[in-house]
């Protein structure tokens, strides 16, 4: 476990080892949420429309011909 100290301007420095192994470098967004009594921080995604674009795929794997025929049916 890495510990960082808060500065008097509310800032922390990620420890050297976390940044290398989650690829985190200079100018990168991290999301910063509260968990409980816990800070948890997320590397951000480069792009939430890509982000939003893979969420749930796997539960709609396969259906693709079902959603067209069901789409289809709308118009």
């Amino acid at each position: 476990m890495s510990v960082a100290t808060l500065s008097s301007k509310s800032q922390i420095v990620l420890p050297a080892a976390i940044r290398k192994r989650l690829g985190i470098q200079t100018g990168d967004r991290l999301l910063v949420e509260a968990e409980g009594d816990r800070i948890v921080i997320r590397k951000a995604p480069t792009s939430f429309t890509a982000a939003l674009e893979s969420c749930g795929d796997e539960l709609w794997r396969g259906y693709a011909e079902d959603l067209k025929k069901e789409r289809a049916r709308w118009d």
